[in-house]
């Protein structure tokens, strides 16, 4: 039965009915209200049902049901979508029947920290002299150098080489009796399902990148399922750069096996969990049997693209079955042969062949969700829906979709030329695909959103204008613009939530004069946000942003990392990573609340800030040694880079949890990796056998 107005309104009297109508409605409109607020009831004693399982029940229920188990409690993770303890409580039982194995700690490590992992048995990999009782011919005491792909593995999680014993303690030394290694990966992998298009490579026929910005970048692996608790991962089941070697490998034996007419050994093209790349020459899809992979880098540092080394025209594979014909690829003649780099993110066509569109699907690795790319960008809690990456669904006058399909148009261009000012229009961008775009937009009196559909991620390439009047709204939402974003006189709000814009084309530039509007950044990435004159106020959480000159405007910053200088009126800042100096004209207003911020800036107040605290009441050479120790340390800060911004292992502690919330400070914060890290060691004391040490080690 449904509670609405309408079944209540029913169960009057007439009489009262038809007088309501007459006195224009109101006990209707209070029966609405009513109506409402029991749906609401109906909804949560719904509720309480689902509540009662661990697969269904909301997130605040699962550490009660945990304590029903005795799951020790765990460091709360709360707000990001990257982990949660469901899968902890829910597999209890069943880890705790394998107590000891070395596939349940594998998987204790994954429930724990929602990183994919991989244990190892360091014994197992020791070099010593065997019993001829008990042989091990898988570990020789010298690795075969003239294996490749073995050598690529040393030192690594699937590494198979002997190793003379260390006895430095975990993770410094690793091989020893004693020892178990959980290897972990903290990159994850993004695949971009759509089919993006591959800039070529400008007067040289032939050559593309898969990157749409035309980036030299590293494709990933995405991580197949595991089939039971039992199975050790392997290379296929991580989200790890995908190596030349491997690839080349398992291409090589998928030919060899269509020539004998047997079944191939496949894993990076599994028919079940899905190619890891693909790719589409004017829009016929490429064969797996006819892509090479290929060393595509310049033949010498300073060598000009059009160095690439290109693939074969042809490839002719011998039989190793008696009887068998050899075969040439590609074996239609209308077909040809696709070189492809893994490592650079290249792709070369033999020599003389051309194609006018090449469309690529394939996984890059990054952090987090931030920055725009095919991942949810809907809140990690329902309180979050508000503050989501999803501006759509709010009473637009005007739906406009771009994309394939029925009703849809073929261009943003073709949207754009369609919007009229004074209205509030929706653009939604329902492609992966690159759209070279540099429009000069004059909407006073309007509201425009440019939204990407979730999981999806649109790349413009070229500058957006905006001009308005003080009550002109704009937005954009899961964006990838290689340009900048022009402001220009007076608005009044520009909202960016999961866009980034690439940091060397210049940011968000506003000239003029525009005393009301304010401008938010939501899990941005972004290059200089610049202002002429005051803006009523700035806002970024959750994003990286390459620097502020904002004179006279307030500015805030939450959980955000500024490489460069930051300038502006006023700051309320915290858990964030200022690189540069900090310059603030009214340092009587704010705060700057757990950040690091450089001895030499000029700030409000600080409450527990780096190095601050470290160098608190010591000689001046003892505080100056502090003040270097803590300075953060990145992996790699290239727009390209998989690790972009990503704390190193080496920072010190007061850095990597150095936030309000035990959590790093900067940008990751929103990935709570020091709990997550924590949870792991917590957990593993239930799980390790007695005299065994087990230590987290990294990948990347």
């Amino acid at each position: 039965m449904s509670l609405d107005a309408d079944f209540l309104f029913s169960r009057l009297p007439a009489f009262y009915q038809s007088r309501d109508a007459e006195q224009g409605g109101s006990l209707r409109a209070l029966l609405t209200v009513i109506a409402a607020q029991g749906a609401v009831l109906d909804d949560d004693i719904a509720r309480l049902y689902e509540n009662w399982f661990i697969e269904t029940c909301d997130e605040s229920l699962v550490p009660y049901i945990g304590d029903l188990l005795g799951v020790r409690g765990l460091y709360s993770v709360a707000g990001t979508p990257a982990f949660g303890q469901r899968a902890l409580v829910a597999n209890t039982l069943r880890l705790r029947r394998r107590k000891g194995t070395l596939s349940v700690l594998e998987e204790l490590a994954f429930n724990a920290s929602g990183w994919p992992a991989r244990a190892v048995e360091f014994f197992q990999l020791l070099a010593t002299t065997q019993h001829v009782n008990h042989t091990r011919t898988a570990n020789v005491r010298t690795p075969d150098l003239r294996h490749a792909l073995a050598m690529e593995r040393i030192d690594g999680a699937f590494d198979r080489a002997a190793h003379t014993a260390e006895l430095r303690a975990l993770p410094g030394g690793r091989y020893n009796i004693a020892n178990v290694g959980l290897y972990l990966w903290r990159l994850s992998a993004f695949a971009l399902q759509g089919r993006g298009s591959a800039p070529a490579e400008a007067a040289h026929a032939g050559r593309f990148r898969f990157d749409p910005l035309g980036r030299d970048m590293a494709l990933f692996n995405r991580p197949r399922a595991e089939d039971s608790v039992g199975h050790l991962a392997e290379p296929v089941n991580v989200p790890e750069p995908i190596s030349r070697r491997l690839l080349h490998d398992e291409l090589n034996a998928l030919r060899q096996a269509l020539v004998d007419d047997t079944d191939p050994p496949l894993g990076y093209f599994d028919a079940d969990g899905g190619a890891v790349l693909r790719i589409w020459l004017d829009g016929e899809a490429v064969p797996p049997e006819n892509m090479l992979v290929c060393n595509l880098s310049a033949r010498s540092d300073d060598a000009a693209p059009h160095d690439w080394r290109r693939p074969p025209a042809q490839l002719t594979v011998a039989a190793r079955v008696a009887g068998r014909p050899e075969l040439d690829f590609p074996r239609d003649s209308a077909r040809m042969l696709v070189g492809i780099d893994p490592v650079l993110g290249r792709i070369a066509l033999p020599a003389g062949k051309v194609a006018a569109k090449v469309e690529v699907a394939y996984a890059v690795g990054f952090p987090g969700d931030i920055g725009g790319g095919p991942y949810d960008r809907r809140g990690a809690r329902r309180v979050d829906e508000d503050g989501s990456g999803l501006l759509g669904g709010r009473g637009f006058d005007v739906a406009l979709r771009v994309g394939a399909g029925a009703g849809a148009l073929p261009t943003l261009a073709a949207a754009l030329a369609l919007v009229v000012a004074g209205k509030r229009t929706l653009i939604e961008l329902d492609t992966d695909a690159s759209e070279a775009i540099s429009p000069m937009l004059v909407l006073p009196e309007s509201y425009l959103v440019i939204e990407a559909r979730n999981r999806r991620r649109p790349v413009l390439i070229g500058d957006i204008h905006l001009q308005g009047n003080g009550t002109t709204r704009f937005g954009l939402s899961g964006i990838t613009l290689d340009g900048q974003l022009l402001l220009d006189g007076p608005l009044r709000e520009v909202d960016l939530r999961h866009c980034g814009l690439t940091p060397a084309r210049g940011g968000i530039a506003h000239t003029g004069s525009a005393p009301e509007l304010q401008l938010v950044l939501s899990h941005c990435v972004c290059g200089p946000v610049r202002a002429q004159n005051a803006l009523a106020a700035v806002a970024a959480g959750d994003s990286v942003v390459a620097s502020f000159d904002l004179p006279r405007s307030a500015l805030r910053i939450e959980r955000c990392t500024v490489p460069g200088t930051t300038a502006a009126g006023e700051l309320a800042a915290g858990n964030s990573l200022f690189g540069a100096r900090v310059s603030i004209e009214r340092t009587q207003q704010g705060c700057v609340r757990f950040c690091y911020v450089p001895q030499s800036s000029q700030t409000p107040r600080r409450h527990r800030c780096q190095p601050d605290l470290v160098v608190k009441d010591l000689a001046p050479a003892l505080a100056a040694a502090e003040a270097v120790r803590v300075r953060p340390s990145f992996t790699q800060v290239g727009y390209a880079d998989p690790a972009y911004f990503q704390l190193t292992s080496g920072t010190a502690s007061e850095i990597r949890r150095g936030a309000d919330d035990g959590a790093e400070m900067g940008v990751w914060n929103m990935l709570k990796q020091a709990q997550r890290e924590a949870n792991i060691t917590q957990a593993l004391d239930e799980y390790l056998r007695f005299g065994l040490e087990a230590g987290v080690i990294f990948v990347n």
